[in-house]
C-alpha cells in the first residue's frame, strides 16, 4: 500500500500509558509530509521538463539526408543534453521517496512494537497488582480469622469472670445474711 500524504495527515494513534508525546509525533509526521510534497512537486516539475525535451523535435538533418533542393540550416547549439542529469535526479529523488517510505515503515513499526510493548507492560502491571490483591486479601482473612479467635477468648474469658464475680457475690451476701455471731445483735 502506497502512503500518502492525507493518509499520513489523517492517521490518528490511540493514546496509551507510557507512549510517545503526542505533539512530537504530529510534528514529525507534518515534517515527513512537507518534505513528501516538496518531493513530489520536484517529480512533477522533472516529468514535465523531461516530457517538454521530448516533444521537441530533432532536425531532420540528424538521421536522414536532406531532400533535395531544401536548404538544410545549421543547426542551432543544442545545449547538453539535460536528460541525464534530470534522470540522475529523478533516481536521486525517487531513492528519497523510496527512503521516506521506508522511513514511515519503519516509524510505523516501531509504533507498533511500542504499543505492544507498552500493553505487555501494562497486563504484567495489572497480573503483578492482581497476585498483590489476592496476597494481601489472603493475609487479611488469616488476620480476620485470628481476630475473630481472640474476641471468643475475650467473651469466654469476660463470662468466666462475670461468673466468679457472681459467686463472689451471692457468697458475700449469704454472709450477710445469714446469722453469723459475729453479727448477731445480742451482746454479751
Amino acid at each position: 500500500m502506497a502512503i500518502t500524504v492525507e493518509m499520513i495527515e489523517k492517521k490518528e494513534f490511540k493514546y496509551k500509558m507510557r507512549g510517545f508525546d503526542p505533539d512530537e509525533v504530529n510534528e514529525f509526521l507534518d515534517e515527513i509530509c512537507d518534505e513528501m510534497i516538496a518531493m513530489q512537486d520536484q517529480i512533477a516539475y522533472l516529468q514535465n521538463q523531461l516530457r517538454g525535451q521530448s516533444a521537441v523535435q530533432m532536425p531532420s538533418s540528424f538521421g536522414t539526408p536532406p531532400a533535395p533542393g531544401s536548404a538544410v540550416k545549421p543547426a542551432a547549439p543544442q545545449p547538453a543534453p539535460a536528460a541525464a542529469p534530470a534522470q540522475a535526479e529523478s533516481g536521486v529523488r525517487r531513492e528519497n521517496a523510496e527512503s521516506a517510505q521506508k522511513l514511515l515503515s519503519k516509524a510505523q513499526q516501531l509504533y507498533d512494537q511500542m504499543l505492544e510493548d507498552a500493553r505487555q507492560e501494562a497486563e504484567s502491571i495489572v497480573n503483578g497488582a492482581r497476585v498483590r490483591a489476592e496476597s494481601d486479601v489472603e493475609d487479611l482473612e488469616q488476620r480476620k480469622a485470628k481476630i475473630r479467635e481472640e474476641i471468643q477468648l475475650l467473651k469466654s474469658a469476660a463470662r468466666d469472670y462475670k461468673s466468679r464475680f457472681q459467686r463472689l457475690l451471692e457468697d458475700q451476701n449469704h454472709l450477710i445474711n445469714s446469722e453469723n455471731e459475729l453479727f448477731s445483735e445480742e451482746e454479751e
